[in-house]
């Protein structure tokens, strides 16, 4: 990366070296050569010293520089790594719920309506630590707590699907109007928080590019 306050640092000692030349001859003119020479080494001492200092200033702005753009970098893997972690979710989600996973032969915990020991359930832990290293990351963000809000709508989900399929008691006759409803707020709900999770995760990944 280019130092922007280069050009104006060699504007300067041009500006001295001129300055200092004229003074030098000026000084010779008048037959003074030991004081020209004295004069002389101190300007080029002083010339070396600004040269250093602006050295050093550069190499520290370049350290911090690449130290920034590593930990931006291992921010972007993390967002990535997450997204995919993400999509493992909502496809998980979709087969079990519309598809193969909800079938018979299920676990106990799954008739009872529980995601426990699921694939769903398992996909969402895995997206639960890898937001905690999100967050880890970035100060300030709260992705775990994103994770844990699909969690609990798909837990609510697997409960009121329970309910559909077993055809609960409390719910019977015009009940089950209500059940359904339920179920359709809790799938919007889901598709909502799925697009705003990863429309956040766009947004943040656009901000450390």
């Amino acid at each position: 990366m280019k130092n922007p306050y280069a050009p104006g640092f060699w504007c300067a000692i041009v500006a001295l070296v001129l300055l200092s030349a004229t003074y030098f001859y000026g000084i010779m003119l008048a037959h003074q050569i030991d004081k020209a020479l004295v004069f002389l080494d101190s300007v080029c001492a002083l010339i070396a010293v600004m040269a250093i200092a602006v050295v050093a200033w550069a190499a520290v702005q370049n350290q911090r520089t690449r130290k920034r753009q590593l930990e931006q970098g291992k921010t972007r893997v993390l967002i990535w790594d997450t997204k995919v972690a993400l999509r493992r979710v909502e496809t998980v989600f979709d087969r079990y719920f519309w598809g193969s996973y909800w079938q018979p032969g299920r676990t106990f915990q799954e008739v009872m309506g529980e995601l426990t020991g699921t694939p769903l359930e398992k996909s969402l832990e895995a997206l639960k630590q890898q937001c905690q290293s999100l967050d880890r990351q970035v100060a300030g963000r709260h992705w775990l707590n994103n994770a844990r809000e699909l969690s609990d709508v798909a837990t609510a989900m697997a409960r009121e699907r329970y309910q559909l399929d077993f055809h609960d008691p409390r719910v019977g006759g015009p009940g089950n109007a209500v059940i359904n409803r339920d179920f359709e707020v809790l799938v919007y709900t889901w598709t909502a928080r799925l697009k705003s999770f990863d429309h956040q995760l766009d947004a943040m990944e656009i901000e450390y590019t």
